[in-house]
């Protein structure tokens, strides 16, 4: 069955699988958000990372005797990287929750690029990268700008603002620690290992209330605290999560193997016009000014990547 899935993979053109992969996850996260009716955007976070961490151990067994040696003896160094990694990804997710249950889901996703885009500025060396940060930036300010002028949702989408600017920030931190932790091989054994620990570190704070909330729904949730609704909900939950994390993820490590890191990153510049329109379909409508600050993103990041010739990395 993996070797039928990685040959029709190998055989369809990227491209297509990119479109694809953000039809799946921005249908996902669209679901995601009519599950907050029934549990708060933070403890379904908890359960979309909790899933996807016992997915992927499940998948990737660190623990085995062949990989124990090369996985768990490593400098401080190396493991601080490990945390790192972990933490950043965890709080790109759960921001993005937060932020996408403040505002449309298609402007989330465009903000939250500033992140890789950043990181293109950072460490390019070419005009690419500065006009399409220039851009970018013109085209958050008037989506920004348009949003917090509307006195009746205002104030929410000032929060889902902050929250999707530290998710996009944890999108760049995730970004440079993933290549410094590529560098070594492995790289998706240590992905596993860095979300079990940035897994680990979010249950501190959400891991008991995520669990009692399930089980005692809030009072103005509706089929959750119908007879078997917890079950029902916790289901939802999972395939929210094998939707929007695990299968995107292990498709992305097939196809990255199939282009340049530049141009898989132009393929995403789709991403947001994606999530603009199955939000759409779920009742989100954006204005003019909105799609004008969507489409600049989108050009923000074509014109940033398209020079990049880079080889992608996978493993």
């Amino acid at each position: 069955m993996k070797k039928a899935v990685v040959s029709i993979l190998n055989r369809v053109p990227v491209v297509l699988i990119v479109i694809g992969e953000a039809l799946v996850i921005y249908t996902a996260t669209a679901i995601a958000k009519l599950a907050f009716t029934q549990l708060d955007p933070l403890y379904s976070v908890w359960y979309r990372v909790g899933f996807m961490t016992l997915l992927l151990l499940a998948w990737r067994r660190p623990w085995q005797r062949a990989k124990r040696g090369r996985l768990f003896h490593r400098s401080a160094r190396s493991w601080g990287l490990i945390v790192l990694l972990g933490c950043s990804l965890v709080l790109m997710n759960t921001m993005f929750y937060v932020a996408i249950s403040n505002m449309d889901m298609g402007i989330a996703v465009s903000i939250e690029f500033i992140g890789p885009l950043s990181v293109a500025v950072l460490t390019g060396r070419s005009w690419r990268e500065r006009l399409g940060i220039g851009i970018a930036a013109i085209g958050v300010v008037l989506l920004a700008g348009i949003s917090l002028s509307n006195p009746s949702d205002g104030g929410r989408f000032l929060v889902g603002l902050i929250a999707i600017v530290i998710g996009g920030s944890m999108w760049g931190v995730y970004i440079v620690t993933g290549r410094r932790v590529a560098e070594g091989g492995n790289s998706l054994d240590n992905l596993c290992i860095a979300v079990t620990i940035g897994w680990a570190a979010q249950s501190l704070f959400l891991g008991v209330p995520a669990v009692e909330h399930v089980l005692h729904p809030k009072s103005d949730a509706t089929w959750a605290l119908a007879p078997g609704g917890p079950l029902k909900l916790l289901a939802l939950l999972f395939a929210i999560s094998l939707m929007a994390s695990f299968i995107p993820y292990v498709v992305e490590q097939i196809t990255l193997r199939r282009t340049t890191s530049g141009a898989f990153s132009v393929m995403q510049s789709i991403n947001p016009a994606v999530a603009v329109a199955i939000g759409l379909l779920f009742g989100e409508i954006p204005g003019i000014g909105e799609l004008v600050g969507v489409a600049l993103v989108i050009f923000a990041v074509i014109v940033t990547f398209s020079g990049d010739a880079a080889p992608a990395k996978g493993n």
